[in-house]
């Protein structure tokens, strides 16, 4: 593996420092930078010993560090919703000493899990106490919260201000010389996109030159995984690989890219979403003449349609499914899934407005406030 130049500057700083505590706090974010990188036991084994080191010392601060750290181990191992209750036990701990710099990185990582549970309300929440508290170069903090907001912005439909963050983002985050952000960074600007355009070809209007680019794009952020060493987010690169491969008719290959790694995305954070990615396997079957694969697929994302937590994912699918009733001269059943398309797409893009509302409300409180 090619080690980071965070894991390096630690290492150097674990070695000359001569306070024990200080030492494990460097150690502390050493294990969380692993967890980041993928690499999971070593975290586990450094988080063990951080807990047998606190129980001599029993330091506010080291217990926010252990549960922050052992909050991205859940994260980075299976995008798990419980790692919520750890940051928050690490924003806690960290509020209870009156350490603002920890309450700043936990409100940040609190930030990145409200987003990936649609919670608006607690994004903007965690966002606004995030970019309050972190100093201009505590840039672990500035650059998760960056990453956050340049991700919201993009699902909102702004791209310009996405853009903005990206960069802010990614400017923290090669100043502190982390390399799994960046890749973080990569990774999610590719499901965007793929998301974005997969959801256009569902209904019917993809534009293939743009998904023909996209494409080069995620083999690209694969190839800085492999150079840089990042094993975190290895299973998302064939799934969002397949979905431009279902747009620009490569049905072949899509399906057996979801053949060899739906189940482990399912079990690595992408369970919302497995009744869209049935749905475009059951279009590629149907387009390669698999009745019964296309027949099995096209009954599981019907069953699991309606329950799909974000809209863009129910639209896909209720578009998709759509699409493959037609193919079938089912048009009954076709138009009545078409509508049910319509009707979620109608509540996404409601979704997106209230959201750029209220991303665009927080800042300018936070910018009021910092002027104050």
């Amino acid at each position: 593996m090619v080690a980071s130049r965070l894991i390096e500057r630690l290492d150097g700083a674990i070695t000359a420092s001569t306070e024990p505590l200080q030492r494990e706090y460097l150690k502390a974010e050493r294990a969380g930078a692993m967890a980041r990188l993928g690499l999971l036991a070593d975290a586990r084994f450094a988080l063990s010993g951080l807990r047998t080191q606190n129980q001599r010392h029993k330091d506010p601060l080291l217990t926010a560090w252990i549960h922050l750290v052992d909050g991205q181990i859940d994260h980075f191992d299976s995008i798990a919703p419980h790692a919520v209750d750890k940051f928050q036990r690490a924003h806690d701990a960290a509020q209870a000493s009156g350490h603002a710099p920890m309450q700043a990185l936990a409100s940040a990582w609190l930030a990145n899990c409200a987003f990936n549970a649609s919670d608006l309300a607690g994004l903007t929440r965690h966002i606004a106490k995030a970019l309050s508290l972190a100093e201009p170069d505590q840039h672990a903090a500035r650059a998760r919260v960056g990453l956050v907001l340049a991700d919201a912005y993009r699902c909102a439909g702004d791209d310009a201000s996405s853009q903005t963050w990206y960069l802010r983002a990614r400017a923290h985050a090669s100043a502190d010389g982390d390399s799994s952000m960046i890749s973080v960074m990569l990774h999610n600007i590719s499901s965007m996109r793929s998301g974005q355009i997969a959801l256009a070809d569902a209904f019917g209007r993809a534009d293939t030159d743009q998904a023909r680019k996209a494409l080069l794009e995620a083999e690209s952020t694969a190839n800085y995984d492999w150079g840089t060493g990042v094993a975190s987010l290895s299973t998302f690169v064939p799934v969002i690989r397949a979905q431009f491969l279902v747009v620009l008719g490569r049905f072949d290959e899509a399906a057996r890219l979801l053949d060899d790694h739906l189940d482990r995305a399912r079990q690595e954070g992408m369970a919302h979403r497995e009744p869209r990615l049935l749905a475009d396997r059951a279009w590629c079957h149907v387009r390669l003449g698999h009745v019964s694969q296309a027949l099995a697929d096209t009954r599981a994302a019907e069953a699991g349609a309606p329950g799909q937590r974000d809209a863009d994912d129910r639209a896909a699918t209720f578009a998709r499914l759509a699409r493959i009733h037609r193919h079938g001269g089912r048009d009954g059943i076709a138009d009545t899934l078409q509508q049910r398309a319509e009707q979620a797409l109608g509540e996404h893009e409601a979704e997106q407005a209230r959201t750029r509302e209220a991303l665009d409300r927080t800042l300018a409180e936070v910018a009021a406030a910092a002027a104050r």
